[in-house]
């Protein structure tokens, strides 16, 4: 239903009961929007509290773990210089990923006044008006003097049977301000509900679209994993912790190796050649791998997983 000045002028009522619906409309839709605002901040501190708790208790290995695949890094750069091979890749790092920020809503505009918080006039003021208006006297020739005397007709009948509804329509048909008949500004709530259902919409686009992003986030979807393993009895983070050490011994053992080498010998190029695989550039030329050095290239669903904690 669209705001109709015709419409309105013949039934004013019905363009309140109109706008009553919508402003209930828009109650519930504030609501829905509240409960939505309400679940995606609830999300949202839940993933953060897990992000805290994985940074407390995993933070320090994974910082010890890339400590220490930086000095290897720079070891086996200084091998690969001093042989000319190409120089080693750089291991997989964690790249911080920010969890989607949900922008401020726009205030609400201002509502116009109820029609219950202004003075509406009484039935023998809107005749009086009438009468102001449409009296024969007030005609400027014989035509304008026959209609105003239908019109001035229609008015005491109007007013003869407590008919409000035709009595305002005659009198904003005369040119009289909607609000001063009936303390009522039928256009400006009109005006004020469409801002208002704009905004409404624009804002349910932009929740449901951060929710899903949201959700569907790594860090979220990490924190569920440990959550459905928590409630198995598996503490997934004591295991990431147990494994972290355990690169991190096995990163300090290739490290003394790493240090102890020859340039330009046959271990350090096969020792080389295996880093340069195992961190995700396979050698063209080079002997086969050894099997020793095979233990401490682990954790990538991790770091992959926890990119963004």
């Amino acid at each position: 239903m669209t705001p109709d000045a015709s419409q309105a002028l013949l039934n004013p009522q019905l363009w309140r009961l109109e706008v009553a619906r919508r402003r209930r409309q828009l109650e519930e839709l504030q609501g829905y929007l509240a409960r939505m605002e309400a679940e995606f901040t609830a999300l949202e501190q839940q993933v953060l509290a897990f992000q805290a708790d994985y940074q407390q208790r995993l933070g320090a290995g994974w910082a010890e773990v890339e400590s220490l695949q930086g000095e290897l890094l720079r070891t086996l750069e200084g091998l690969a210089r001093a042989d000319g091979a190409p120089l080693p890749p750089v291991p997989p790092q964690r790249r911080p990923q920010a969890l989607p920020q949900l922008p401020p809503a726009v205030p609400w505009p201002e509502a116009p006044p109820q029609e219950a918080e202004l003075a509406a006039p009484s039935l023998k003021d809107l005749h009086r008006r009438a009468a102001m208006r449409l009296h024969p006297d007030r005609a400027s020739n014989e035509i304008d003097r026959q209609r105003r005397e239908g019109l001035m007709r229609d008015a005491n009948l109007a007013y003869a049977d407590q008919d409000r509804a035709t009595l305002e329509a005659l009198l904003i048909a005369a040119g009289e301000s909607p609000q001063r008949l009936g303390g009522f500004d039928i256009h400006a709530h009109w005006r004020w509900l469409e801002r208002c259902e704009q905004l409404a919409q624009g804002r349910l686009r932009l929740l449901r679209a951060h929710l899903v992003l949201l959700r569907q986030h790594p860090v979220t979807v990490f924190a569920e994993h440990v959550e459905r393993a928590r409630g198995r009895g598996l503490d997934a983070l004591a295991i990431m912790e147990l494994r972290l050490r355990a690169q991190a011994q096995e990163l300090r053992r290739q490290l003394y190796i790493g240090e102890r080498l020859q340039p330009r010998s046959p271990l350090s190029r096969d020792f080389l050649a295996q880093w340069q695989a195992r961190w995700g550039e396979a050698p063209t030329t080079g002997p086969a791998h050894a099997k020793g050095l095979r233990g401490a290239g682990g954790l990538k669903g991790e770091r992959a997983a926890s990119s963004s904690s």
